[in-house]
């Protein structure tokens, strides 16, 4: 039986239109029932482009309705893995109250007419095309900026985003007349702006095949590639009510916990807690509790890769309380949203005044970075700030903030093992006081750490056997494992071995060969250059290429995860394994046996950061010669075992 498309949505004009297909309908995100339902309710534009959508795009395609785009609300986005992205700006303007007004310098602005006086006054809200190019900018920077990674090898892969605006009570041609002085402007020309007769007799299906958003794509494989389908879905995902498995979300508080949860009688509060702590779990709390209460909420941290973990629990949690709340809530590392330290251009998506500023992972914060932060606060705004000391890697000083911090001593994610193995490297390296030891509360089940020694070669190959070993076990996802490394070079030569078992990764760094391409391009763009001035072009190209790499990283997707500890911080997983081969040794300090020798500060954080990201199984094969009689000593004590391929092995090398 053939089967029958009918109209989407409850309309006077084509309410009663079925018609014959010879395929199934898109899928509809939220579903058609859900819009249906909506206050305030689709204006009369979406419904006649949504329905249009309806009769021209087949089963691959998926309609996105008013997502949330992290504090963005784009109107309408439509994907297929092998067409691309649209997206759509619909504006129901009538045409005799709004106008552009060109400038004598080729600037132009929108004006609206008074009702009362009738006068033309500048219109307040964005241009309809500046903000379909901020959805696509988004999409592309901070959304899927695996893509924005993709354009810096191929410009051409901008194209596979399309941006679009239908003006409903307008007509084609007259619509495209009167912003014809803006189209013709670069940034612009590739925007298509279509008006309500574009609807009928498959004029949009021609729009939409003009600009290559049609099944066949060149980018396929790329889309595939970067599993495009389950990032977009990811990133655009709407607030449900309880379909997400969110229980370790809403599992019981301890009284400390709860307490944090009250906005104290003084606007700061700062909290010290350990690894596993719980501490970005009442920071999410926080920010869907001031939501719901219609607050503008900023949720703030420095490590590019862990906004990604804090935008997935903040949306999972806004799912099941309200579906709404998700657009008073902004989560952002810090420079994207203010690029430069010693300026403060504010590229916030929410421009609103601040309620509530949530800072997490608070050590790697400079002082100054939350003067600017408090400067966009409401005078009454909550402020906590969130912090472990142990884990301050980038080594900044600690900010002076005013009151009594509240502790969170007990950690409900590391196990009494991995919670002794990373005391003790505290306590072995005099950086621990016994008062702020992590006191584990989960249960000792079938944790195991596993340390080895060893020089980088003979660690390679052991972590190799490691893997194999891994994957064949049937009760460990490979999604589930994690191989953290000190520096890219390290993860280069972790890829390496993966590539040679044949398993897919995800890495949160630029691959050997891409940094080769852009080597090449860059010398060749800059062969007039000197040598000093050709470096730093490619480390400042090579950073945005990382830079996408690094926002892209997330949890979802069915592969091993290669990652430096750096970005891999506030992060967790059940199979840790950590390549631990720091880059220069420096200045140490003393640990309590003077026969020890010294140790590197910068090291210890790193390591103990790693150490505690780990949920069950943890394996370090260590290339650090400084840390090999700490290895020896944790194992004699019980904290973690000798791995088997180490036992009987040659004496340590160094590198």
């Amino acid at each position: 039986m053939t089967p029958i498309k009918k109209c989407v949505l409850p309309y006077k004009v084509c309410c009663l239109t079925y018609i014959l297909f010879d395929c199934m309908p898109p899928q509809y995100v939220p579903s058609i029932e859900e819009i249906n339902n909506f206050i305030p309710k689709p204006t009369e534009g979406e419904r006649n482009l949504l329905n249009a959508l309806y009769q021209v795009l087949d089963e691959k395609w998926t309609v996105y309705f008013q997502p949330f785009l992290n504090g963005l609300r784009p109107d309408i986005i439509i994907f297929s893995e092998d067409a691309g992205i649209g997206i759509f700006e619909v504006k129901d303007w009538d045409p005799n109250l709004h106008r552009v007004k060109i400038k004598d310098d080729g600037s132009y602005i929108w004006q609206v007419r008074q009702s009362g006086s009738g006068d033309w006054v500048k219109k307040t809200d964005q241009c309809p095309l500046q903000q379909v190019n901020k959805y696509r900018d988004c999409i592309f920077k901070y959304e899927i900026p695996i893509l924005q990674s993709k354009t810096i090898l191929d410009k051409y892969v901008y194209s596979l985003i399309v941006p679009l605006v239908y003006f409903h009570c307008h007509q084609n041609q007259e619509i495209n007349e009167k912003l014809s002085p803006m189209l013709s402007q670069k940034k612009y020309s590739y925007i298509t702006v279509f008006g309500q007769d574009d609807l009928d007799d498959n004029r949009l299906q021609r729009i939409l095949d003009k600009r290559h958003l049609k099944h066949g794509s060149k980018f396929t494989n790329l889309m595939k590639e970067i599993e495009l389908t389950d990032r977009l879905a990811n990133a655009l995902a709407y607030p449900r009510h309880g379909d997400t498995n969110i229980h370790h979300l809403l599992k019981s508080m301890s009284p400390k916990q709860k307490s944090l949860l009250i906005n104290p009688p003084s606007k700061t509060k700062r909290v010290k807690g350990v690894a596993g702590g719980g501490k970005t779990l009442v920071l999410i709390h926080k920010a869907v509790n001031a939501a719901k209460e219609r607050k503008n909420v900023l949720l703030v941290c420095f490590n590019i890769t862990m906004v990604n973990y804090l935008r997935d629990q903040v949306t999972r949690l806004a799912r099941y309380y309200d579906r709404n709340c998700l657009q008073y809530i902004e989560v952002a590392h810090f420079h994207r949203i203010f690029p430069q330290e010693n300026s403060t251009p504010d590229k916030r998506n929410i421009q609103a005044v601040i309620d509530v500023l949530l800072i997490d992972e608070g050590q790697d914060f400079k002082r100054e970075w939350l003067q600017i932060l408090l400067s966009k606060c409401a005078e009454n705004a909550h402020i906590m700030f969130c912090e472990d000391r142990r884990q301050n890697i980038y080594k900044t000083e600690p900010i002076p903030i005013l009151g009594r911090p509240t502790e969170l001593n007990e950690s409900y994610r590391i196990s009494p093992q991995t919670a002794k193995l990373a005391n003790f490297l505290s306590e072995w390296t005099n950086q621990e006081e016994k008062r702020n030891a992590v006191a584990s509360v989960q249960q000792d089940l079938l944790s195991r750490n596993i340390w080895f020694n060893g020089n980088i070669g003979k660690a390679l190959n052991t972590l190799k056997k490691d893997v194999q070993t891994l994957i064949k076990n049937r009760n460990i996802a490979r999604p589930d494992i994690a191989i953290l490394v000190c520096t890219v070079r390290d993860g280069w030569m972790v890829s390496n071995v993966l590539d040679q078992l044949s398993l897919p990764y995800q890495r949160n760094f630029e691959s050997w060969v891409e940094y080769q391409q852009l080597k090449q391009k860059i010398d060749k763009k800059c062969a007039n250059h000197s040598p000093e001035e050709r470096h730093e072009e490619l480390e400042r190209q090579r950073k945005n290429l990382r830079r996408g790499y690094k926002t892209g990283f997330w949890m979802q997707g069915g592969r091993i995860k290669v990652c430096t500890i750096h970005s891999f911080k506030g992060w967790e997983l059940s199979n840790i394994l950590v390549l631990f081969n720091p880059a220069e040794p420096q200045k140490g300090i003393k640990t309590t046996t003077s026969s020890e020798g010294e140790r590197n500060e910068d090291s210890i954080a790193l390591l103990y950061t790693a150490i505690t990201r780990s949920q069950e199984n943890l394996t370090v094969y260590n290339t650090y010669e400084l840390l090999v009689e700490f290895g020896k000593k944790a194992i004699k004590k019980g904290y973690a075992e000798e791995h088997s391929g180490a036992k009987n092995s040659v004496k340590f090398v160094s590198q």
